[in-house]
């Protein structure tokens, strides 16, 4: 299957007013190749870009001026080539004269007869969209789908969400908007701005539907299932990337914490084994396993893969994969031993001047179980980190306040990284079960939170100690 990827139209007129057509041509041409059975296209923005998206061919343009022209309908010449990538020859060179919107028509029919037309016919709507004017362009065609969706991005990027709402609702109250892809790119932008995370899937689904062959939409959808924790459903839709793209790295590791956070630990197993045969990617893979098993409870497992990795390349993540592997062996039933690694990662922090070492040791010793040592031990972190310190020492000393509204708690939960969620699942399982939902909060409880997670630091040491109480009070093992 053709995938061509489109670079940066080269403005050769001297005239800097025309940088616009530099992204317009490319913008226009990626529309009109959405959903095309034999033919996918992609914006890239160098030639590394278009290699490592999987072009198969890439379009290469210059634009001069040619005769006369008018502001709002540039007369121009366009002169294309199309390189095949694997054998780095041009396989097809021509020019094309007139508006940009009739010169990305033509460069579209001459890949594949099937191209959509784009979703303006005004070369006047189409320049004034080029250029930023959106609200022009829509005024000029009230049609013209992809100007009311660049429109309300640029109302969301001004920090005018209600606006960029409104006018998403405006747009979308048209029964003859063109198209149906930007009809659903407007119901997800609106979504987004919302809020809404099932609006969100609903507009993706409809969007991947349409373009089923474009890795971009698939890889949005599952990012927005994951984000909803539907795990099992964001692993489907990162198979269907990888279907696409092979050899994509980066998304073997993603659904392999995907089949994880759902359970599937066989298939997490499976694909993070092949991920890790890519080059380079051998140490950040075994790391990987050691999470997915954490968070599926096989501590000894995960405590194996982290040692490995700190054996394989001790400064991966600072070192941070052996306090990773204590907090296994810890869970596991022996503190004296956990302790005995944990001393290892502090000793290699002392000795690379990690000022964090005694705040690390300190939450070490408070998550547990040992509040008195680990308050004693902030007294000899740097005098530099005293404001930190003192904050760490008012949650330690139950001085902190949480919210305790569930719709809140519930908000700030979905908000929150799946792989670093542990505070915030933990004060929605507290609350699901103070309201005597307890299977609902025993459902969060099943997936182990992460140890070392991106997050609020000073919370770390919380988590592991309001887990393992709300884990016994909801009678889990």
């Amino acid at each position: 299957m053709e995938r061509l990827a489109l670079l940066p139209f080269d403005n050769v007129t001297g005239d800097a007013s025309l940088d616009w057509v530099r992204n317009a041509g490319p913008a226009i041409l990626a529309e009109e190749f959405v959903g095309l059975p034999r033919a996918t296209a992609f914006r890239a923005a160098t030639t590394a870009d278009a290699i490592l998206g999987g072009a198969t061919r890439m379009l290469h343009c210059t634009y001069s001026k040619r005769g006369s022209s008018s502001d709002a309908e540039p007369a121009l010449r366009f002169e294309y080539s199309f390189e095949d990538v694997e054998s780095h020859k041009m396989v097809e060179t021509g020019a094309a004269d007139g508006t940009i919107l009739f010169a990305a028509n033509t460069l579209a029919r001459k890949l594949d007869p099937d191209a959509k037309p784009f979703s303006t016919a005004r070369p006047d709507a189409a320049t004034a969209w080029g250029r930023g004017e959106f609200e022009r362009a829509t005024t000029i065609d009230p049609d013209f789908g992809a100007a009311w969706s660049d429109w309300v991005r640029q109302l969301a990027r001004a920090g005018k969400p209600d606006l960029a709402v409104a006018t998403a609702e405006r747009a979308l109250a048209r029964a003859s908007l063109r198209t149906p892809y930007h009809k659903a790119r407007l119901q997800y932008e609106s979504a987004v701005l919302r809020k809404n995370g099932p609006a969100q899937i609903a507009a993706l689904t409809a969007l991947s539907e349409i373009a089923p062959r474009d890795p971009a939409s698939w890889l949005s959808l599952a990012a927005a299932e994951q984000t909803q924790r539907n795990f099992a459903a964001a692993a489907g839709h990162f198979r269907k990337v990888l279907a696409l793209q092979p050899a994509n790295a980066g998304v073997m590791n993603t659904l392999g914490y995907a089949e994880g956070e759902a359970g599937n630990l066989e298939a997490a197993k499976s694909i993070l084994g092949t991920y890790g045969r890519q080059p380079g990617q051998e140490t950040n893979a075994l790391d990987s396993l050691g999470e997915v098993h954490f968070m599926n409870g096989r501590f000894v497992d995960a405590e194996k893969y982290f040692l490995q990795v700190a054996a394989r390349d001790p400064g991966f993540l600072q070192g941070r994969s052996l306090l990773k592997a204590a907090y296994a062996h810890w869970l596991s039933g022996d503190l004296p031993g956990a302790d005995g690694i944990a001393r290892r990662y502090f000793a290699a922090s002392a000795a690379r001047n990690d000022p964090n070492t005694a705040w690390r040791e300190a939450t070490w010793l408070y998550t547990t179980g040992r509040a008195e040592q680990a308050l004693k031990k902030l007294d000899s972190a740097p005098a530099a980190q005293k404001v930190v310190i003192d904050r760490q020492r008012m949650i330690w000393r139950g001085q902190a306040h949480f919210p305790d509204d569930l719709a809140q708690i519930r908000a700030a939960y979905f908000a929150s990284d799946p792989s670093a969620d542990g505070f915030p699942r933990i004060l929605y399982a507290a609350a699901l079960a103070s309201q005597g939902k307890t299977e609902d909060a025993r459902a969060l409880l099943k997936r182990w939170p992460l140890p070392e997670a991106i997050g609020e630091p000073l919370l770390q040491s919380l988590i592991f100690p309001r887990f393992l109480e709300l884990r016994q009070k909801l009678g889990l093992k």
